[in-house]
């Protein structure tokens, strides 16, 4: 069992993620290795999968990711721990996931919101049949029901139900409106059978994802292990031990730590080596999907605040967090980017630790001017 300092596990993580190294990475080199990166359709200066490629991704624009999903289409909208973006050749391991999942959401309405739509699924599947790729605002059928977030309409869950089914895919997105079409004309050659013999050759693969996506993983209940099938420790003890045998992770002892930590069996053969750059990282970062872990091996407290009631922030609504080589040094807060307006800063918020020197000045700058670069704008004035 290899031993490590909690600084060897912090370079270990950056460098495993692609982050502050002198490697050029593309696109297909992070999902390659992360699988799966969280979407989220908050957008102050980037949407999340924006913001995990722009720290990772040479000379990233938002266009790169757009072109990826809605004209190569080699990465596909889907679910897996939560709403997702992945590689499309991964579609098939998800279909049991798929089934399970649509299941969810019928019952889910049912209990919920006391809405019934099994009976629209045929018309609203016509609907898209015959007129995609369409607006989910341009489909009225079935019921609309008051709910304590605004009204429900029935079509809405119904397009959710033939989404998660794996039945309709989104065609493109204009912002937050997606227009979905039928899933074999969105990718013709798609595969969508099922791979797997057994449910327990399922939950292996399930897991072993999630660590290749998270880099460094414990048996620690967590939304780092959200989704079906992980969710529970002892299910997740049951396959740790399974993935062990085949030689498919490690388990690696991080000093003062009692918990065993596992990480890829190839993942040691990957790493190229950390600079001290400065980069912004995303709120839902891959590294930063156990915020538990992150306190233990960074001692960084971090909480994405977006949800917290104004009155009860400690930082600001949408902060996102500053790292030094293997470092998490700080925390900034952008003003909501508009178009080409120059990148402007709220506020910065430095670790009590850290010396406010001018190379740090100098640093942080620097990543400003590659930060503004991504969004194709001004750098920000300190």
């Amino acid at each position: 069992m290899l031993k490590w300092t909690k600084k060897q596990a912090r370079d270990y993580l950056v460098d495993y993620h692609m982050i502050n190294t002198n490697h050029h990475y593309t696109i297909n080199d992070v999902f390659n290795r992360l699988k799966s990166i969280q979407y989220d359709p908050l957008n102050v200066v980037g949407t999340n999968p924006e913001l995990v490629l722009q720290s990772r991704v040479h000379n990233f624009k938002t266009s790169i990711l757009y072109d990826a999903l809605y004209k190569q289409r080699y990465l596909i909208d889907a679910w897996d721990k939560q709403m997702c973006i992945y590689k499309t050749e991964d579609f098939q391991y998800f279909n049991p996931a798929r089934k399970d999942r649509a299941e969810a959401e019928m019952s889910s309405a049912k209990q919920h919101l006391n809405l019934e739509f099994a009976h629209i699924i045929d018309d609203v599947y016509q609907e898209i049949k015959e007129n995609g790729p369409i607006l989910s605002s341009q489909i009225n059928i079935g019921e609309t029901k008051k709910h304590q977030w605004g009204n429900v309409k029935a079509s809405s869950i119904t397009l959710s139900y033939l989404f998660h089914k794996g039945v309709i895919g989104i065609e493109s997105r204009n912002n937050t409106q997606k227009k979905y079409d039928l899933i074999e004309r969105i990718y013709p050659d798609i595969v969508d059978s099922n791979p797997f013999t057994s449910k327990q050759e399922l939950i292996a693969y399930y897991l072993l994802r999630r660590i290749q996506s998270m880099g460094l993983a414990w048996n620690k209940n967590s939304i780092a292990f959200s989704g079906l099938y992980i969710s529970k420790k002892l299910t997740r003890s049951k396959y740790l031990k399974v993935l062990l045998e085949k030689g498919l992770i490690e388990q690696i002892e991080i000093e003062d730590i009692i918990e065993p930590f596992y990480i890829p069996n190839d993942a040691l053969n990957q790493l190229t080596g950390i600079n001290n750059n400065i980069s912004i990282l995303a709120p839902l970062d891959n590294m930063l999907w156990d915020r538990t872990l992150v306190k233990e091996i960074f001692d960084f407290d971090y909480t994405w605040e977006v949800y917290t009631p104004s009155n009860r922030r400690k930082y600001g609504y949408y902060v996102l967090p500053i790292l030094r080589g293997s470092d998490l040094i700080g925390r900034v807060e952008f003003d909501q980017q508009r178009n080409h307006d120059p990148l402007k800063v709220l506020n910065i918020w430095w670790e009590p630790n850290i010396k406010q020197t001018k190379q740090l000045e100098l640093d942080f700058n620097k990543a400003l001017k590659k930060f503004a670069k991504y969004l194709e704008v001004e750098e920000a004035q300190l």
